[in-house]
Parts: C-alpha cells; sequence; structure tokens
C-alpha cells in the first residue's frame, strides 16, 4: 500500500511540525505505532485495507481519555480555522451512533438508511468524515450540517496528502490563518493551498472538502 504509506508518512511529518511549534493540544495526535499491530475492532465493523493499514500502523494518542470512558481521538489542528478529531479504532462503534445506528424507542438500533459500508472514522464540529470501504482505495466523503454526504477525496491517500498540503499551508502562516477581527479564513491562505488541493482532488473536491472545514 505504498501510496497510503507515502501520504501519511508526509502527514505526520507536517503535523509533528505544527504540532512543535503551533499545536494547542499535547499528547493528542495521530503517532506511528512502535510495531504493527491491530487493535480490537467492533466486529460489526468491516475495515477496507487502507483502513486496516491505518489501524495497525498508527495509533490515535489521547492522554485526557486515558483511564476515563471518554471517546479516545486524536486531533488534527488545521492553524486556528479547523480541527478534526479521528477516534481510535477501539472506539469506532461509538462513534457510529447517530449514523449507523440511532436511538427508536429508548433502544439502539440499526438505521435502515445508512449505508454499512460508510464508517464515520473522524468528524468535524460534530460533522462526520466517512470512509467508503466497500470501493477500492476507500473513497472519503462529509457531510455537514445534516446535508447529504460529498465525495472529498477519491481515496484515503489523497484524503491525508490534502489535511498535509492544508497544514504545510498554515505552519507557512505561522498558523495564523484566520482573520483576528472577522473570525474567517484569511484569502491569502486559501490562495496559497488552492492549486495544490485543485491539483490534488479536483476543483469540486476541493470545494467540498474546504466547506466541510469551514474555510470557506
Amino acid at each position: 500500500m505504498p501510496e497510503l504509506e507515502a501520504a501519511l508518512t508526509r502527514f505526520i511529518e507536517q503535523q509533528d511540525l505544527y504540532n512543535r511549534d503551533f499545536g494547542l493540544f499535547t499528547d493528542h495526535e495521530i503517532r506511528q505505532r512502535s510495531e504493527v499491530r491491530m487493535p480490537p475492532v467492533d466486529e460489526r465493523i468491516t475495515l477496507s485495507p487502507e483502513l486496516t493499514y491505518l489501524y495497525s500502523h498508527y495509533e490515535m494518542i489521547d492522554a485526557m481519555a486515558e483511564g476515563t470512558h471518554k471517546m479516545k481521538n486524536a486531533a488534527v489542528e488545521i492553524g486556528e480555522s479547523a480541527v478534526i478529531y479521528f477516534v481510535s479504532p477501539e472506539h469506532l462503534a461509538r462513534q457510529q451512533l447517530g449514523y449507523r445506528w440511532i436511538i427508536d424507542g429508548g433502544e439502539t438500533v440499526e438505521s435502515s438508511t445508512w449505508p454499512v459500508h460508510h464508517i464515520v472514522i473522524a468528524n468535524v464540529n460534530d460533522d462526520p468524515l466517512i470512509v467508503d470501504v466497500q470501493t477500492s482505495g476507500s473513497p472519503v466523503y462529509a457531510a455537514f450540517e445534516g446535508g447529504e454526504p460529498k465525495l472529498i477525496a477519491n481515496s484515503l491517500a489523497d484524503c491525508f496528502h490534502a489535511l498535509s498540503i492544508l497544514i504545510q499551508g498554515a505552519l507557512l502562516f505561522q498558523g495564523e490563518t484566520s482573520d483576528e477581527e472577522t473570525f474567517e479564513t484569511k484569502p491569502e491562505y486559501i490562495s496559497h493551498v488552492m492549486p495544490s488541493l485543485t491539483d490534488l482532488l479536483g476543483s469540486e473536491q476541493m470545494d467540498a472538502f474546504l466547506e466541510y472545514l469551514s474555510l470557506r
């Protein structure tokens, strides 16, 4: 899985550089495992080869969740503008609540409308980041403000490459990606990352990705 391996290597590099200089969180990131190991995942959840690679080679660090009932996740910062919370594989079932599993009459039941091959792996402001585990490459979708999921990356590898571009841009702007008066994303930051994102994702997916992250 060389493409995903390369994407994750690049992502970890940019994440660590950003967190070293500007990160708000400590011990709350994605780290490479010291040895390849697959943590337990709820047997009802099917993983794609890409998600299996991600979870067996990388772990979601969340020091504040240790010894508690808090859902363990890793925080990925994109400057001042967005934080994506990637859930630990051990808690994937909990992350599906409200999507694949819903509350009906006080009981947790499987949704009749949510595709079982859509796995929510992360969220931004409680909006889900979704992987299609039955399609080659594990395409990534995002749903926001209760709308239908939109395709934001043709593969999990492309998703992590896109995050690397955004974090690298935030590094260039010293973490200051938002206007301090309007709180909107700085146009010059968007102008900086757009060409690389467009080359990677195409304009339609790029627009959906930026909209999901509330960057536009």
